[in-house]
């Protein structure tokens, strides 16, 4: 089966690719894929710090989504991302799609939860808008 190259920034925590432990297994990327829509991807990086309402049930945020498209319908792993006090945190991750109701979480339970300085992730994710528009205006 012919595969799309895809460029995306991984989300690398304590030095380990999350993409590796829950993003390869399941064929997506990250939702910071630069060969998507700029519009989306920017927006799908605005959901991370809870500024843009999120685009699955439960106030679940898509990390990754289909390689191929993007469509949550072909499956999205997820986390739900609570703010707390100057830290926000990563956990409950799961595998969703938009036409099924069941999250499957058992699979994910190892993973997280992750917790950040909200300083520190703000800019970080800046910086991915600001890699994502260089890159795509480089094209």
């Amino acid at each position: 089966m012919f595969k799309s190259e895809r460029h995306f920034l991984d989300f690398v925590i304590d030095g380990e690719s999350l993409w590796e432990k829950v993003g390869k297994p399941r064929d997506t990327v990250s939702v910071i894929c630069f060969d998507y829509s700029r519009e989306e991807t920017v927006q799908a990086v605005n959901r991370l710090p809870l500024t843009e309402k999120s685009v699955v049930p439960g106030d679940r945020r898509p990390l990754f989504i289909c390689s191929e498209c993007g469509d949550i319908g072909c499956g999205a792993v997820t986390a739900f991302l609570v703010r707390e006090g100057e830290s926000i945190v990563w956990k409950d991750f799961g595998f969703e799609n938009n036409y099924e109701q069941n999250i499957r979480l058992k699979e994910y339970k190892h993973i997280g939860p992750y917790t950040f300085n909200w300083k520190q992730y703000e800019s970080a994710l800046l910086q991915a808008v600001d890699n994502l528009k260089q890159a795509q205006h480089s094209r």
